[in-house]
């Protein structure tokens, strides 16, 4: 080959380097993006269970003093005298309180682990597109060091499915 046209391929390589390397690097910030989305995710998810785990201990804590005032109340009755029946009465209307308040929190601490569980799917979704993109970055590495354009052009598939992937979950 002449100097001319060992030269020329030179251009041309480096051309297409550049052009991977600048598609490498928009894979890279797309990723930086879905990274973070979910990581913040998951963070919500997890302040989701504390929250969850501290309603069902609070739930816990009513229904147990629900409990605790219908067997006073019970054992009020038992012993019979007059005044017992009105303490009787009013543990039983403390109780049936308690249970009601137990109730409504045992509907919010449910509502927590429905948003619980929403919020980890929405970040499966961004997992699955943060595994993609990498993929595509990785096949870019290979042409780089392969020189061949064809991984460049399979990088683009992993790359599209992981930004398709992400903004499903995003929108979700």
């Amino acid at each position: 080959m002449e100097s001319e046209e060992l030269l020329e391929m030179s251009r041309e390589t480096g051309a297409d380097q550049r052009l991977i390397g600048v598609s490498m690097a928009v894979a890279a910030a797309l990723l930086a993006v879905v990274t973070l989305a979910g990581h913040r995710l998951h963070t919500e998810e997890v302040v989701l269970q504390t929250k969850a785990a501290d309603q069902w201990a609070y739930y816990q804590a009513k229904s147990n003093r629900s409990h605790m005032y219908a067997n006073d109340a019970a054992l009020a009755e038992f012993t019979g005298a007059a005044a017992a029946s009105k303490t009787a009465a009013d543990w039983r209307r403390k109780g049936d309180e308690e249970r009601q308040q137990a109730d409504e929190v045992q509907r919010e601490a449910q509502g927590l682990d429905a948003e619980t569980e929403a919020a980890a799917r929405k970040a499966t979704f961004f997992d699955i597109g943060e595994i993609c993109l990498e993929i595509g970055i990785v096949l870019s590495s290979i042409a780089l060091l392969t020189r061949s354009a064809l991984y460049w052009r399979l990088s683009f598939l992993p790359t599209l499915v992981g930004v398709v992937v992400a903004a499903y979950g995003l929108f979700r």
